[in-house]
Formats: C-alpha cells, structure tokens, sequence
C-alpha cells in the first residue's frame, strides 16, 4: 500500500476529513439557525416569536429595546391566506388607527406612505419565516397590506381590517 500523497490511502483519508468537516459545519449552522421560544436567537440575538391568527399579530410585548432584533413570523390562519409582515415607523402622534384609516381609504397603495424598516413577505398558512431588523428607538407597527379572505377570495387590505400592532423600541 502507498502513502504517499497521490497513494489511493492519501486520497480516502482527504476525502474522509472532507465528508467529516462537512456535517460538523453544517451541525453549527444548524445549532445557529434553530428557532425556540428562547429571548436569544442566532449569535446571541433577542428573538420574538411572532404569529398571525383572526387577521391579528399576537406574540410581540408592546415595549422592545433598541438594536438588532430576530423576529420569526408565522401565519396560524384556520385556512389557507397569504400574509405579511410589514414593520413600519409611525411618525410622531401617529398610531395604528391612523395606519388602519389609511388602509380603508387608500387599500394597498397606502403601504407606499409609511416608513419601512423591513418586513417578512408572503408567509402561506402553515408557514413560518424569520428576518433580522435594526430598530432604532422610536414607535412602530407591524402590518399587513396582503388582501384576500380566509380560504380564498378576494377582499381588502388586511389592514384595513385592523391587521396592525403598535410597539415601542426604548
């Protein structure tokens, strides 16, 4: 048997620290990226556990600290309905209703007249999603601008139908 670095017992030991450093990597990414209803998340982030049901968010404290933040979004809809998660800044003396009022009278284009800090898109019943998002103090909401009625159909701006919570990042 041959040794030396082109000997087939060089090449099966490569390929056997190969096939061996691949899992343990994917071993930390998998630790990383679990989701549990823990405050921290991946590389020691707060993480809330956020979730839609009656076309209401339900999960996130009124009151978060400012920074980075993980928020896993997920849709618990009795029926089949798309949502989103839309996180906005409301200017100063505005609130929710005023993000609800907007969404009656303006439907989806209303979404265009808020402050985006990011948002989770399209989350299908069942579903769940996760995104980071940088949150300098100030007061915010969580909308959706998604239309469409439980189990199909069209309808208006889930906002419109009170799908926004207001929180504030001290």
């Amino acid at each position: 048997m041959r040794t030396g670095t082109g000997s087939p017992a060089g090449s099966r030991l490569r390929r056997w620290m190969v096939v061996l450093s691949v899992p343990m990597g994917l071993l930390l990414l998998a630790t990383s990226c679990s989701s549990s209803n823990t405050v921290s998340g991946g590389g020691g982030l707060p993480t809330q556990n956020v979730f839609v049901q009656k076309f209401r968010f339900h999960g996130l404290p009124t009151t978060l600290a400012s920074g980075n933040l993980i928020i896993n979004f997920s849709n618990r809809e009795s029926l089949p309905i798309t949502h989103e998660m839309v996180l906005i800044a409301l200017p100063q003396g505005k609130t929710k209703q005023d993000v609800i009022n907007d969404a009656k009278s303006g439907g989806a284009k209303s979404e265009d007249e808020w402050l985006h800090f990011g948002e989770i898109p399209e989350v299908d019943t069942g579903a769940t999603k996760s995104q980071t998002f940088d949150l300098p103090a100030g007061t915010y909401a969580l909308a959706c601008w998604q239309n469409g009625n439980l189990g199909g159909g069209t309808g208006k701006v889930h906002a419109a139908r009170g799908m926004v919570f207001q929180f504030t990042v001290s």
